[in-house]
């Protein structure tokens, strides 16, 4: 049985999004981080193992790739990858470098109270 995670790493520029994660970290008793690159979620997970990593798709310079050879994979399986329901490449890519979850943003949006609670 894996750790329960103590860390939320955002990695998106939506400020409204980042203080309503923070809400909900705060509410479940973790703490939170907002990234803003690749190098600063590196940084963040090495901090702690065990965090839950949540990415915006929709941010310009985001190589999933990339992102994905930067973190230890038990992280990368937790990882929540959310981005626009049209943007089916970038869901399907999330998908194939190893995202544990895939969603539509209304769906990471409607759930991610939930996420945060039970990882």
């Amino acid at each position: 049985m894996t750790s329960p995670a103590t860390f939320v790493v955002l990695l998106a520029n939506d400020l409204m999004l980042s203080s309503t994660v923070s809400g909900y970290a705060a509410q479940a008793g973790r703490s939170f981080c907002s990234a803003g690159s690749v190098l600063d979620v590196v940084a963040a997970i090495s901090e702690d193992p065990t965090a839950l990593l949540l990415v915006d798709l929709g941010l310009p310079s985001l190589e999933l790739t990339s992102l994905a050879d930067s973190i230890p994979a038990d992280v990368l399986h937790r990882a929540v990858a959310y981005g626009p329901h049209v943007h089916t490449a970038k869901l399907d890519a999330a998908r194939s470098v190893g995202f544990g979850k895939v969603m539509s943003r209304g769906q990471f949006s409607a759930q991610v109270g939930t996420l945060i609670s039970d990882s």
